[in-house]
């Protein structure tokens, strides 16, 4: 019976999820958009830290490398322009079995082929778009 109340015990001992968000440029977009989901759910509900100005692996690594620990839920959401980089970010999260979304590269795919044009690929480039406030 002493093991079954310290099992329990281990339950609401859970750490706080962290949600890491990675990007090669400041990290607002990401940023925003993982603000505006954990909106969603109670005050505090994960830690969301973030690296910007990515342009490697070696980086990124070693940011996982301090930042993730033992037993705390993790998720990784990223902006990152380079499509090699991008590819290469995913299959570390993979390795280390960290789920992640990649919230820049599904969108540019989709605007590529909806206007028949090749994505610059710049980082941090940025054009004023013109939203209507209600």
């Amino acid at each position: 019976m002493g093991d079954e109340a310290g099992m329990d015990e281990d339950i609401f001992d859970v750490q706080t999820p962290v949600v890491i968000v990675i990007s090669d440029a400041r990290g607002k977009t990401a940023t925003g958009v993982v603000e505006a989901a954990a909106d969603q759910f109670s005050e505090d509900s994960v830690i969301i830290k973030s690296i910007g100005n990515v342009r490697n692996l070696d980086t990124v690594v070693k940011y996982l490398d301090e930042n993730i620990e033992e037993g705390i839920p993790v998720a990784v959401f990223h902006t990152i322009v380079d499509r090699n980089l991008r590819r290469d970010i995913r299959r570390e999260l993979d390795k280390r079995g960290v789920p992640s979304i990649d919230l820049l590269g599904p969108a540019i795919t989709v605007l590529s082929s909806l206007t028949g044009e090749e994505p610059k690929l710049v980082v941090g480039r940025r054009v004023d778009s013109d939203v209507q406030e209600i």
